[in-house]
């Protein structure tokens, strides 16, 4: 013993609070007491909102690799700073980096601090996964059974991530819309299921929308208050939102205001509410209360605007001029875990390496034009 006394519990958990996930994950090593205490749902509730856990925008950017075939791309998932300087680029913390990969469609999210990502696998199949940046935990989740149908053979298709408030259970909602001839609606079949991480599976719904419902793929989507909502836009230029409950599994579809025909729309949160943004330039989300994140299609720069001040500052992200595939996060470090069937916080599982899910191009492999 070395007579010194030990630090009260009270300001051990207000130190701990401070810190970033990172160096967290690396002090649950240093005794049972700390081990249980990041691990547990208050502690995890208290340093999402505490005061140093600041909200940052995460920037995911897909790209064709250009030394290679057009199908292999380049995912980065960027963070930039929590005070973004006016007219200063920002430096980048990359937290994920995948060089050389075929089958990343999209990401979703963040909805209770984790996200959605999408694959395609083997030509129509699709295959998704919960992912939290900040501890790195990544998990697949199972197929979901809706099989295609040879007679229809084109389809849309929409996901959603959500929280059921009432069971605390992450859920993604998957609703396919089948047609025989593309954009006519005739003999059209809507299928849809939901996923339950507590289940672990996937149970069938019977979706009813009116016959007029323009059920194609979402330009954007967002959840809010155990809501999922996906703005659509028909062939007649109009948009709509569609909306699922995660608690009620109910459906629903609500009109919009008109939007210019030359403006592009994004849907959003604001101020805890639902909110669309639109733009001659393509936007992306809202920034800080009241700035606005778009791309300048003519340079391919994503930058940031203050309506205050009318000044805009690039972010630094160079976007690609033949694939689009950009997405921008109001993101928050948090320890939530990724339970799976009847896990418990308590308990360490194997988790799988978001890397490994994705399949990678070796640097070797001849598939240079």
């Amino acid at each position: 013993m070395d007579g010194r006394r030990p630090l009260p519990k009270d300001l051990v958990v207000d130190i701990l609070l401070r810190l970033p996930v990172e160096s967290l994950l690396r002090f649950k090593c240093v005794c049972k007491h700390w081990y249980a205490l990041i691990k547990s749902s208050s502690f995890i509730e208290k340093h999402f909102h505490h005061k140093n856990n600041c909200a940052r925008l995460l920037v995911c950017n897909l790209k064709v690799a250009c030394e290679v075939l057009p199908i292999v791309r380049s995912v980065v998932f960027s963070l930039l700073p929590e005070e973004i300087v006016p007219g200063v680029t920002s430096e980048q913390k990359t937290l994920l980096q995948l060089p050389r990969i075929t089958d990343f469609t999209c990401v979703a999210g963040p909805v209770d601090r984790l996200f959605l990502v999408q694959k395609k696998f083997y030509g129509d199949d699709i295959c998704l996964g919960l992912w939290n940046p900040a501890t790195r935990e990544f998990r697949s989740l199972p197929p979901a059974p809706i099989e295609i149908e040879a007679f229809f053979p084109n389809h849309d298709h929409q996901f959603g991530l959500g929280f059921d408030l009432l069971t605390q259970d992450f859920k993604v909602v998957w609703i396919r819309v089948f047609w025989d001839e593309p954009g006519q609606g005739a003999n059209n079949r809507v299928y849809a299921c939901v996923y339950s991480s507590c289940n672990n599976s996937w149970k069938h719904l019977t979706p009813e929308f009116p016959p007029s419902s323009t059920l194609s793929a979402p330009l954007d989507a967002t959840y809010i208050n155990g809501v999922y909502y996906g703005l659509s836009m028909g062939l007649d230029d109009i948009y709509t939102i569609h909306s699922f409950d995660m608690g009620s599994k109910q459906f629903g579809e609500m009109q919009v205001p008109d939007i210019p025909s030359e403006h592009w729309g994004k849907l959003t949160l604001h101020g805890g509410s639902l909110a669309i943004l639109t733009n001659a330039h393509w936007p992306y989300n809202i920034w800080d209360n009241d700035k606005m994140v778009f791309e300048i299609p003519e340079t391919s720069q994503l930058v940031l605007y203050d309506p205050e001040t009318r000044q805009v500052t690039d972010l630094g992200f160079q976007l690609d001029l033949i694939f689009s595939g950009c997405w921008v996060f109001n993101y928050k470090e948090s320890l939530v875990p990724i339970k799976r069937g009847n896990e418990t916080q308590g308990e360490d599982n194997a988790v799988e390496q978001i890397e490994h899910y994705f399949y990678t191009i070796p640097m070797d492999e001849d598939l240079r034009v």
